[in-house]
């Protein structure tokens, strides 16, 4: 008997491991949850911030302009490369397509339940075997749910999907806007305004870059040496 494995998230993890699942048939029974309506996970770029149209909070941390801080001779699963004719350092729809087009490649969609949310995994022990219940439902009727036994769980959901704040005094009482990273899509809301930007790591130094080419002044608070990075202005 195939041993049944569960797969939640359809990003790229979740692809990985699918792909790799499905390439032993005979010794695997696959199906993969996500609560998208395709494949991407946190790659899947949307203007919505918050919650999405179900109440469920939004995944994906993509914003309009952003590229990869990785080159793509590095990003790509072994023994599927990106395209040639792309610069090294490329743009989120990129990566986009290649996850559908290595989808597209390995066949990934017959095992996929899209708008599936994963509602709860229980495992249950018999003497010195665990299985797993997974209890999943669409979406948009969360009050239906089933439920399938499963002989292991990979959870691959990500960890970017709840944004952290800092806690600072004072920073409710703040009379301006204060968004999260996660939150962020577009410079131009920032237009003419005066923007603090509170960390220098990756997605803070190119946020920062992004907003400069609209904000009145840009100011960067950090625990850092001196920054090389340019900005806009």
């Amino acid at each position: 008997m195939a041993i049944r494995v569960a797969v939640i998230g359809a990003g790229a993890a979740g692809l990985c491991a699918v792909r790799h699942l499905t390439a032993r048939p005979n010794i695997f029974h696959t199906v993969c949850f996500d609560k998208n309506s395709s494949e991407g996970g946190t790659w899947i770029y949307t203007e919505e911030t918050g919650s999405d149209k179900y109440g469920l909070p939004v995944q994906s941390s993509m914003y309009k302009n952003l590229r990869t801080n990785l080159p793509k001779e590095v990003m790509a699963f072994p023994g599927f490369p990106f395209r040639t004719s792309l610069l090294s350092f490329i743009k989120h729809e990129d990566v986009l397509e290649y996850l559908q087009e290595y989808t597209k490649h390995y066949d990934l969609h017959k095992c996929i339940k899209f708008e599936t949310l994963v509602q709860h995994v229980r495992p249950e022990v018999h003497g010195d075997k665990t299985q797993w219940h997974v209890s999943y439902s669409n979406v948009g009727q969360r009050d239906e749910t089933k439920t399938d036994i499963f002989d292991f769980v990979m959870v691959c959901n990500g960890h970017y999907e709840v944004p952290l704040y800092p806690k600072i005094p004072g920073l409710d009482d703040f009379e301006g806007e204060v968004i999260h990273s996660h939150c962020y899509r577009h410079p131009e809301q920032f237009t003419g305004k005066i923007v603090v930007c509170l960390g220098a790591a990756a997605s803070g130094q190119d946020i920062a870059v992004d907003v400069s080419s609209c904000a009145k002044y840009l100011y960067m608070s950090h625990n850092k040496a001196v920054l090389q990075t340019v900005f806009t202005r």
